[in-house]
């Protein structure tokens, strides 16, 4: 474990904010084997109250440092099959205006490996969504990273991670956890070029009418991806090809059709494309457009992001989302009463982007 003892000095940060974006009542149906862990409730206080006393004033809790919120438009496919009919992808050819945020794990150099995130915000969703507080908002989030699996299998142990963490006993914990210790190592390595040019995976499970799945985002515009040297670099080259052409990406699934390989309970397990091919239901184009301004980066650091924004047929599965629920609820309400700022879903005309003509 040499190897990781090296990486903690660095690394602490950042795995306390991968871990809370990766974390953020649900029913039972065919083969989702989603069973609630013994004293899970009480694995997800002790989260959430290390996650609270771990966020910096006025800092998210999940990717705090943001390379940009950019406009979108989110197609569904028109040539979807039937039985993918569901939720925001009933009815083929309908675009959702969105909202998408690119942002690092960790808060400062970009230049440092790390976890890179992306969060999308379609608007303009109907119907009640599953958080009592905000069942009206006609929103739906899908949040992902630049990894397809999440370092910890459930709640339970998640929290004796998050104890290790608050008394620097991390390195017990990956030696009883190695599989956990590789994931976290891949994660710390992990080197990115350009926002706009990377996949970006769910790495937890999510319901998908009758069935459950993953969803992943995979860019298909050809876009620059020369390393930068600068602490920033990642949002100027998100600017600097935004500049230049349109952004375009597939939006996938993967249904589960195996319990044992595509497990709900555990997802430090991939759900690889041979078990679960990967499915097209949708496109998102990012359109020419500056969105480096003072007033769109306040616009974009107010709004909250989480897979609780959702409909109930896209709703999240697993220990790990239900605990990213309580997290995502604790550490919003606080980071927005600290920026004086209240919680509100955007409509298409709360805020006007600058795009540039075709």
């Amino acid at each position: 474990m040499r190897w990781f003892s090296q990486g903690l000095r660095w690394s602490t940060l950042l795995i306390i904010c991968l871990v809370a974006v990766l974390l953020f009542a649900q029913p039972a149906f065919a083969q989702a084997s989603s069973v609630a862990e013994p004293d899970q409730s009480a694995a997800i206080s002790k989260i959430v109250e290390i996650s609270k006393q771990s966020q910096p004033p006025k800092l998210r809790g999940q990717h705090p440092k943001g390379h940009g919120t950019v406009w979108a438009e989110f197609t569904v496919a028109p040539d979807l099959s039937q039985n993918l009919r569901v939720g925001v992808f009933q009815e083929p050819g309908k675009t959702y205006p969105a909202w998408i945020r690119f942002s690092n794990a960790r808060d400062t150099d970009d230049t440092k490996p790390g976890l890179q995130g992306m969060a999308i915000k379609l608007m303009d969703v109907a119907g009640d969504k599953v958080l009592e507080s905000e069942k009206t908002a006609q929103t739906q989030d899908f949040v992902m990273v630049n990894h397809p699996v999440f370092f910890i299998r459930n709640a339970s142990d998640f929290a004796e991670f998050f104890t290790a963490l608050a008394t620097g006993k991390q390195s017990e914990f990956f030696k009883t956890h190695q599989q956990e210790a590789k994931i976290t190592q891949s994660l710390q390595t992990k080197q990115t070029q350009n926002p706009l040019a990377a996949q970006y995976w769910s790495t937890t499970p999510y319901q998908f009418g009758e069935t459950a799945i993953k969803f992943a985002v995979r860019p298909t515009s050809q876009i620059g991806d020369e390393m930068g040297n600068t602490p920033d670099y990642l949002r100027a080259a998100m600017a600097n090809s935004l500049m230049a052409q349109d952004a375009t990406f597939d939006f996938l699934i993967q249904q589960q059709n195996d319990a044992a390989k595509t497990p709900i309970e555990d997802p430090t397990v991939e759900w690889h494309e041979s078990d679960a091919p990967l499915q097209k239901v949708a496109t998102i184009r990012i359109p020419r457009q500056i969105f480096d301004t003072p007033e769109q980066n306040a616009f974009g650091e107010a709004l909250s992001f989480t897979p609780w924004h959702s409909l109930p047929e896209h709703q999240p599965l697993g220990s790990i989302n239900r605990a990213r629920k309580a997290i995502y609820q604790a550490t919003s309400e606080q980071r927005h009463r600290e920026m004086e700022i209240a919680v509100a879903e955007p409509t298409p005309d709360t805020f006007t982007p600058r795009l540039l003509n075709p």
